[in-house]
């Protein structure tokens, strides 16, 4: 691709789909969330069907509050944050989101289940975007470097997408 001008880009939650596609007017081909290991066809459905539904997701808070937390699991969300596909979100750091995914699963079911209570609150507001709290993230201790995001990469797509190792060689 590198060869003939292609750009591969990797995968996004905002604009990937189960296949690899390729970017009207750019003929860049954008990375399927498919690819992805750890990643299964229902997690990728449901967030597909969510983005159809409601939009791209404007950010991790939102992407929790729309995407089923039973079928995006801690281990689906760990497999999308380190091979880049919330980087949109979170600005391309991955260390953040990574260092707070016990709090944003946790927040994903929370809001999930007050959504579907439907119950009303004293004060007459209904629903999970009325009460829940906001998603706050710690910043982790330090940051991951970039090696290690490569071999993240490398593990869950099969090949070095961002750069590769030896580019600064």
């Amino acid at each position: 691709c590198q060869r003939v001008g292609i750009a591969v880009l990797p995968p996004d939650v905002n604009e990937s789909f189960l296949e690899f596609t390729v970017v009207k007017d750019t003929n860049n081909i954008r990375f399927g969330l498919s690819a992805i290991k750890n990643v299964g066809t229902s997690p990728i459905e449901t967030i597909l069907a969510a983005r159809e539904l409601g939009g791209p997701f404007s950010s991790i808070e939102d992407f929790a509050k729309r995407v089923s937390a039973r079928e995006c699991n801690r281990k689906v969300w760990e497999s999308l944050t380190k091979c880049g596909a919330f980087d949109t979100l979170i600005e391309g750091n991955r260390t953040l989101l990574l260092h707070n995914l016990d709090s944003v699963t946790a927040y994903a079911a929370k809001a999930q289940k007050n959504a579907l209570s439907g119950q009303i609150d004293i004060f007459g507001s209904l629903g999970a975007e009325d009460n829940a709290p906001a998603l706050h993230l710690e910043p982790p201790p330090q940051p991951t470097p970039a090696r290690e995001q490569l071999a993240w990469e490398r593990e869950l797509l099969g090949l070095y997408l961002s750069h590769h190792p030896l580019d600064e060689y």
